[in-house]
């Protein structure tokens, strides 16, 4: 409330938001009090419940994952940018409790946005996942070179060139035996190409989790419950890290469980949503789940 002479004197109504009266010779300026009947709609609220799986996972990665978009405002972060591409988009639902304790389940979030070509993934002798990345003859043994294995990739492939980087992240989900809490952890795994380098061996500096060769590709050496990704970096002459846009692939034995209406409803509850009942003619809109992109 603020108290105004001169001009505004004797100045009464309403303006906008502001109310005017005159209060013993003086005008008196108020803002009008909106009252919002309900503030917490199932809608706001299935989006504040989905909020939880798309941050948690966020935070699992951002130390590892900058710069992971190309084309952010320089005022924004990176896990707030994994969070505005993936927030309604793949919904994933885990309750307040379960985020607190650190709980989070492996889904096919987008992880970086670029303008490099993505690489495709697909599946392998084993069910394994490859990409596309095509390792011609090569087969990788303790003796092979980094110099070997990045001749390899550019040698095969279109648009790839000495001084990138392909970056795989592995991510293994496991549950709480005792809490049923859903949890994950990552690996994080990268190759710079040097095609000069013919000291160092590959094997020490990977190992066969991600960077083995599949029907003639590279791609995992072994299946994952939870998701894969593999990303491809460069720097350019100015300096700007450029990054191909990639999803995770997920291959997560519960993660259907965490999609369900049922389970967004008990996520919204845990966040302080009471859910009421539609009357009988009225559509259950709010049981609809959004569809899963791959």
């Amino acid at each position: 409330m603020a108290k105004f002479t001169g001009v505004l004197r004797k100045m009464t109504g309403s303006l906008g938001d502001l109310t005017f009266r005159d209060l013993n010779g003086q005008t008196v300026v108020s803002e009008k009090v909106v009252k919002v009947s309900n503030p917490r709609t199932a809608k706001q609220m299935r989006r504040r419940a989905q909020w939880l799986n798309v941050m948690a996972f966020g935070q699992l990665i951002n130390e590892f994952n900058h710069p992971a978009f190309e084309s952010k405002p320089r005022t924004m972060s990176d896990i707030n940018a994994f969070v505005q591409a993936n927030i309604g988009v793949v919904p994933v639902y885990i309750t307040k409790g379960e985020k607190l304790q650190g709980g989070c389940v492996v889904a096919g979030y987008q992880v970086t946005r670029g303008s490099l070509p993505a690489i495709n993934h697909g599946q392998g002798t084993g069910d394994v996942v490859i990409t596309d990345i095509s390792l011609g003859s090569l087969s990788i043994t303790a003796s092979t070179t980094l110099k070997a294995f990045s001749s390899a990739v550019i040698g095969n492939n279109n648009g790839y060139q000495n001084g990138d980087q392909i970056s795989c992240y592995i991510f293994t989900q496991t549950v709480n035996s005792a809490t049923q809490v859903p949890y994950v952890t990552m690996q994080a795994i990268e190759v710079t190409l040097d095609i000069n380098d013919e000291d160092t061996a590959l094997r020490d500096l990977v190992g066969t989790e991600a960077f083995s060769v599949v029907d003639n590709k590279l791609g995992a050496g072994q299946t994952v419950n939870g998701g894969i990704v593999y990303v491809h970096s460069r720097k350019n002459a100015s300096g700007k890290t450029l990054v191909s846009t990639q999803n995770v692939v997920v291959s997560n034995n519960i993660l259907s469980n965490y999609q369900s209406a049922a389970q967004a409803e008990v996520s919204m509850e845990s966040l302080g949503y009471e859910m009421k009942a539609e009357p009988f003619l009225t559509p259950n809109v709010n049981d609809i789940v959004e569809p899963v992109t791959p």
